[in-house]
């Protein structure tokens, strides 16, 4: 059987729109990526799972005095593992810093940038930073 070139093409064609909503997956753009937030709390849960991973952290806020939790939306899996994470990285009931880039909605959250545990970083990055956003992740 002899396929023809047009639709060989056609099949390029159709096989390029149907892959193209798994690069789109997700944006980053809900994220402020020209400001920083530095929040300390302790750390609830850590979910280290793909596509990206997950830290949930109990943060007191300073005008209310009440516990707050930050969902903070981390790497893949991948990206954390070349920077030496493991699932071991963050348990609960750490004592943690975390730096985000906040939403820019003002709501509670924010895009990973450095994680530190009793003032020790988690993972590495070029130039000595680290988190995945110092792996050019983003």
């Amino acid at each position: 059987m002899r396929v023809s070139k047009s639709v060989v093409a056609l099949a390029g064609v159709w096989v390029s729109l149907a892959a193209a909503p798994a690069f789109a997956h997700h944006s980053f753009a809900m994220f402020d990526n020209q400001k920083t937030v530095s929040v300390e709390g302790t750390v609830k849960d850590f979910q280290y799972t793909n596509p990206h991973s997950w830290i949930q952290l109990l943060v007191i806020d300073p005008k209310t005095g009440s516990v707050v939790e930050w969902s903070i939306e981390g790497g893949a899996l991948n990206a954390l593992a070349r920077e030496g994470w493991t699932r071991q990285s963050l348990k609960p009931g750490d004592k943690a810093t975390v730096v985000v880039h906040p939403l820019k909605s003002g709501a509670i959250g924010g895009s990973l940038v450095s994680v530190s545990v009793n003032g020790v970083a988690i993972g590495r990055g070029p130039r000595g930073a680290a988190g995945p956003q110092a792996a050019g992740q983003y």
